[in-house]
């Protein structure tokens, strides 16, 4: 007896090792896992690996809709994605990229996230459309109206970087982001006045997915959350704490609308003002509207689960990681292009506007390869311009032009092709 209870401390230390230190895995998840002479364990392992997380777990002075507190615990896989995040985003890119970079990364990614933001809560529009939308101001339906609101309050936060993160910043946001989209039963002048229900996409559903907590609730909880933001006695990362706020605005859905775009729209300005500027050159949104069930996935298991934000920061952390990786694609991408353009022009070559239009299209290009036709109906020229323009910039190694069946094809290399 007591050798099988030794056997089985030993087996549990290594379901911790696997399930939390190495991944995070739900009770199903690691149910699932476990091995077949275990299986009339399973309901004790599962209690057991709760119990182990939560003593090594941090509260959190937010409470669920039974009064318990929310908890969170950093494994050690999570306290490296963490440390590369931070890393990474508190770092300036003033040595690498121009002020033109920047500013043009940042106009990318405001709209970015402006479309995708609207996007998530079941806008239809386009990112051509997006661009067109913060020129002429002129939204024609409510889908524009939600993208060009989500628009203003990015500016509205990049103003606005000097202000506390209070209450007041908070409703200034969501009326900037629902002006003229709510129903008229929607608008309040602060936060909701009734109860509120999160119905999933599939219409087959009868019961609603979430409901949230009563709307009598919604200041006292809004009120905590706010002194939360404020804390310092107790650290917590100041990533991590943007998430908690992300998913506690989510959870408490103060709002009849615009929850999700005001708790990724606030938990991004906690990011700027806690001096992760990196933060200005993506969009969480465009990777969040990628991995949606992944998100969703994330919010239902915090719930389910003993009100454990773990599985909230992990996923939001692996997302976040991501869309910084991308991010350095890019940026790398318009230095290398930048370098280009100042590189031609040290050794006096000019190009055409033709030529230098097609050279910005095929830097944002998901591919490297081009064509007679594209560059044709991209410039608007007859064939043989195209053929011509084409022939130069490949003649200077920007591109590399080779036969595919009949047709010719040309690769783009940018700067390294020309310098070689």
């Amino acid at each position: 007896m007591e050798e099988n209870l030794r056997y089985d401390e030993e087996y549990l230390n290594d379901l911790i090792e696997q399930f939390t230190n190495t991944r995070y895995l739900n009770k199903p998840e690691i149910l699932y896992r476990i091995q077949s002479e275990y299986l009339q364990f399973r309901a004790n392992v599962w209690e057991d690996i709760q119990t182990i997380r939560k003593i090594k777990g941090t509260q959190v002075p937010l409470k669920d809709q039974k009064g318990n507190n929310f908890w969170f615990m950093v494994p050690p896989f999570l306290h490296k994605i963490i440390h590369r995040i931070d890393v990474v985003a508190k770092k300036t890119i003033d040595e690498l990229a121009s002020k033109e970079v920047q500013t043009n990364l940042i106009s990318e990614s405001i709209i970015d996230e402006a479309f995708y933001s609207s996007v998530i809560e079941g806008a239809f529009s386009t990112k051509k459309r997006t661009k067109e939308l913060v020129k002429d101001k002129n939204p024609k339906n409510k889908s524009e109206k939600m993208i060009l609101n989500n628009y203003n309050a990015l500016i509205f936060i990049l103003e606005n970087l000097n202000r506390e993160l209070n209450e007041d910043v908070f409703i200034t946001l969501h009326k900037i982001i629902t002006e003229g989209t709510l129903a008229e039963d929607e608008i309040t002048e602060k936060y909701r006045d009734d109860y509120v229900y999160v119905w999933g996409e599939n219409a087959v559903h009868t019961e609603p997915i979430y409901t949230a907590p009563p709307h009598t609730e919604v200041q006292p909880l809004m009120d905590d959350l706010f002194k939360f933001i404020k804390e310092e006695k107790t650290f917590i990362h100041p990533i991590i704490k943007a998430f908690i706020i992300h998913f506690y605005i989510a959870y408490v859905h103060p709002f009849f609308d615009g929850n999700g775009r005001v708790a990724r729209a606030f938990s991004y300005m906690y990011l700027l003002k806690n001096g992760y500027d990196f933060f200005k050159f993506f969009s969480i949104s465009s990777v969040i509207n990628k991995k949606r069930n992944k998100y969703y996935k994330a919010i239902k298991d915090t719930e389910d689960y003993n009100s454990d934000l773990t599985y909230f920061i992990v996923s939001y952390a692996e997302i976040t990681e991501a869309s910084i990786y991308d991010v350095i694609d890019k940026l790398i991408n318009e230095v290398t292009h930048e370098a280009l353009f100042k590189t031609l022009e040290e050794d006096e070559i000019i190009l055409n506007k033709r030529q230098i239009k097609f050279l910005n299209y095929m830097k944002k290009k998901d591919n490297n390869i081009a064509t007679i036709e594209v560059y044709q109906k991209k410039m608007g020229v007859s064939y043989e311009t195209a053929r011509r323009d084409l022939s130069e910039l490949s003649e200077l190694g920007i591109f590399k032009k080779a036969k595919k069946g009949k047709k010719f094809i040309f690769k783009y290399l940018g700067l390294k092709g020309y310098i070689e």
